[in-house]
């Protein structure tokens, strides 16, 4: 019979094995823990910069709207035209933020905007500006 010679095991695979493993699946935990942050700072970036696009058009519209409402209240009188020129602003802002989230989602837009009752809204503003 021959016999097999087994030589030990060094002492180098003793220690190496037991620390090789766990710092492998450390090190493959930290890489899926990365990607899902990188993909998260994505999606982040992209409401940031939708929120700062809806700022934008926000501030814009509402100096373009005060501007507008300033002539009104220094001749304490709306006429028709200035209401649905103001009226025609904000609606235009609507409009114009739906389209920037819309871009952004990538899809039409799922809010609906309620009516306005145009007529009712001018008799009350003009009741208002009255009264003043």
């Amino acid at each position: 019979m021959s016999s097999v010679n087994l030589l030990p095991p060094s002492a180098m695979v003793v220690v190496g094995l037991p620390a090789t493993v766990p710092l492998g699946g450390v090190g493959g935990c930290f890489a899926l823990l990365s990607s899902g942050l990188i993909i998260a700072s994505k999606k982040l970036e992209s409401k940031i910069k939708k929120h700062q696009e809806i700022t934008t058009l926000a501030v814009a519209k509402r100096d373009t709207i005060n501007r507008l409402l300033s002539k009104v209240l220094n001749n304490n009188e709306v006429s028709s035209h200035q209401f649905d020129t103001i009226l025609s602003e904000f609606q235009d802002y609507n409009s114009l933020k739906e389209q920037v989230r819309a871009k952004m989602l990538r899809q039409p837009s799922k809010r609906k905007l309620t009516d306005v009752d145009v007529k009712k809204l001018e008799k009350d503003i003009r009741a208002d500006l009255k009264l003043n």
